[in-house]
């Protein structure tokens, strides 16, 4: 069901305001509406930011030490801290964060520098063999120096030179040259460079020969490795403080959301208003939370107007509640609009189990989702998904008994039964009869949406919606099963015999109804219009989305491609791993090794790519066909201020 929500105004005293949004935080059933901008000089907004800032640095810090830090097991439940226990580890958390930012820091500028060397000492290996001080280099009043690297057939054209004195340095490919001219040659011999292959380079800021400087660089070098190798010794020591950086950062979140709806509230000099959405079922714990902090309040609580959107917020049993997750993944339904979880579960579960249909496969996707719910205690989303696989192995289990298949096997091998186990269908056996059943569990589908669309319409008052829209539809699908039922009944095995009479009348009665429910929408379909011509126009149209209707039914052929693509997948997988237990000797021990971890590889993977198909495939049937026929969309979720946290689970 859809809770209905309450428009909440609250009145507090200015003095107790900090007090009352805490509270509200705590109890997290207050969607907060701002009422006012920042308006007290941007020290809200200041206020945000650095606490934006900090949760940044923490992030930053906790993302370097976390490869470090000791890694909780797969299904280890996430780890609980009680609220103040958090808040006291920020300034602890304040030290650790700048010890391993300021270790990040020397890191990145000895890294530079390292980098800068690197390039420096390659730059200098064509000037190793000269033995004069770089520094000397420098051009005089009377001299001008040129230094840079030149081909051969340049080093041919400077020797040619006479206006040029040149010292070459290297054996082969571009040599380093130092060439001296006098001043007033200095612009011509500049110019002359240019007509040959000549890069120009400038000394490095090193003092001594280049071999001299070389060796300082590789010195500096081995310095700033051992200096590199002792920050990390250090950085991954501060592995420890992950835990505490982790409580900081989500105490700062909390402390962001609240300062953010502080932002939210109206406020002068003596009070404050606070507007607010709140599930009707949940006043009175927003009572006992700001009677727990004062009891100078006013609080006014009001149902929503017709042009105010409320949030939609979905409630169901323990058995339902999982597949709101499946609800979301679409949209949420308008918030005055119908839940559809009830009505979709059973579909899907019962789909699902259709659509991969083996015992062995149901019974590890149950047995894993069970252990993964016991020992990991996720929440959310990751808990509601687990259930819904746990559900569906149970169906998948169910559906792999009817059909007969363990791993990929027959019963009849697993049993090693001479006569054939009795089926409800053989999917591979008999492919036509059970295509045919997967459609007619596409009509039964498509029909109770359109019953649900025709419930909503009575509760609506709006009878006409529901008998010339929807029951018409009903009628038309219904007809059209009780017209292929008797040459449908051939194809089953063993097949079953209605009767030419009962034939006639199944028949007779599938046109009557087809011809009622096509005569309803032709009539009726533009019974807004009041040109005779234009309403039975309408009518035709109405009755080509027959073809609409045929595309959704032949969608549920997935359900058979999906469950024969699950067997003879893994039908390949046993023959495979069957014939490398081939052999004999110590060739067939090994080969039998092989094969038994071989098929459990092959068999998981098989499981995972399968039943992702199914999820998805299963939830596809449901938006589009199933949701097609009464679902209202639009609704948006319901974020009440409260504690969310990234890291750890707070405990109560």
């Amino acid at each position: 069901m859809i809770v209905s929500m309450k428009r909440l105004t609250l009145v507090g005293i200015r003095q107790e305001e900090t007090d009352i949004l805490r509270a509200l935080q705590k109890a997290g059933a207050v969607e907060l509406i701002s009422v006012t901008a920042d308006d007290d000089g941007g020290e809200g907004a200041k206020r945000l930011d650095e606490a934006a800032e900090r949760i940044s640095r923490f992030s930053e810090s906790l993302s370097a030490i976390k490869p470090y830090a000791k890694k909780p097991g797969f299904l280890t439940p996430t780890r609980e801290e009680k609220l103040e226990k958090m808040q006291l580890d920020v300034d602890e958390a304040e030290a650790a964060s700048e010890h391993i930012r300021a270790i990040l820091e020397e890191k990145k500028q000895i890294e530079g520098r390292l980098e800068k060397d690197r390039s420096t000492y390659d730059a200098l290996m064509p000037w190793a063999d000269m033995d004069q001080d770089m520094s000397s280099i420098v051009s005089t009043k009377f001299t001008h120096y040129f230094t840079g690297l030149v081909d051969a057939a340049g080093e041919a054209a400077i020797r040619e030179q006479e206006a040029i004195s040149a010292e070459f340095y290297g054996e082969s490919g571009n040599k380093a040259a130092i060439l001296a001219c006098l001043k007033e040659d200095a612009r011509l011999v500049a110019g002359f460079l240019k007509t040959i292959n000549w890069t120009d380079v400038a000394f490095p800021h090193l003092k001594g020969t280049p071999r001299e400087a070389m060796a300082f660089l590789e010195q500096d070098e081995i310095a700033g490795e051992k200096r590199l190798i002792e920050l990390q010794k250090e950085l991954e020591s501060c592995g420890v403080s992950a835990a505490i950086l982790e409580n900081a950062a989500d105490a700062l979140l909390i402390e962001r959301d609240s300062l953010a709806a502080d932002t939210q509230v109206e406020k002068d000099t003596s009070v404050f208003r606070l507007e607010g959405w709140v599930r009707s079922d949940e006043m009175d714990k927003v009572e006992k939370a700001l009677k727990s902090v004062t009891d100078a309040y006013y609080t006014e609580y009001r149902d929503p107007t017709e042009d105010e959107i409320p949030p939609t917020v979905l409630k169901n049993d323990t058995f339902n509640t999982p597949f709101e997750s499946l609800i979301t993944l679409y949209s949420l339904p308008n918030a005055r609009g119908i839940d559809a979880t009830p009505y979709m579960t059973p579909f899907y579960i019962f789909l699902f189990g259709v659509m991969l249909s083996d015992t062995g496969y149901g019974l590890i996707l149950s047995l894993g989702s069970l252990l993964f719910l016991k020992l990991k205690k996720p929440k959310g989303g990751a808990a509601d998904l687990a259930k819904v696989l746990f559900w569906g192995g149970i169906s998948t289990m169910v559906w792999g008994v009817l059909v007969g298949t363990f791993f990929g096997l027959d019963f009849d091998v697993l049993f090693g039964t001479t006569d054939k186990f009795p089926l409800l269908i053989d999917p591979t056996g008999n492919p036509v009869g059970m295509l045919l059943f997967c459609l007619l569990l596409g009509i039964i589908h498509l029909v109770c949406g359109h019953l649900i669309k025709i419930k909503m319409c009575l509760a609506d008052k709006d009878w006409q919606s529901a008998v010339f829209d929807n029951l018409s539809w009903v009628l038309i699908l219904i007809g059209l099963v009780l017209v292929g039922l008797p040459m449908a009944s051939t194809f089953f095995d063993p097949p079953f015999e209605l009767g030419w009479y009962n034939a006639l009348h199944l028949n007779t009665v599938g046109l009557v109804l087809i011809l009622a429910g096509s005569a309803m929408v032709l009539l009726f379909k533009g019974r807004d219009k009041k040109n005779p011509i234009s309403r039975l126009a309408s009518g035709l149209g109405g009755l080509y989305g027959v073809t609409s209707y045929l595309s959704d039914i032949l969608s549920y052929a997935r359900l058979l491609a999906l469950g024969i693509a699950t067997g003879y997948l893994a039908m390949v997988f046993n023959t495979l791993c069957t014939m490398l237990m081939g052999g004999s000797g110590v060739m067939k021990f090994v080969g039998f090794i092989i094969a038994v971890v071989l098929l459990v590889a092959l068999h998981l993977f098989s499981i995972a790519i399968n039943t992702l198909g199914t999820f998805v495939h299963c939830a596809r049937l449901q938006y589009v066909e199933f949701f097609g026929k009464f679902y209202e969309e639009g609704g948006r979720a319901f974020k009440p201020l409260q504690y969310k946290t990234k890291h750890v689970q707070i405990s109560k």
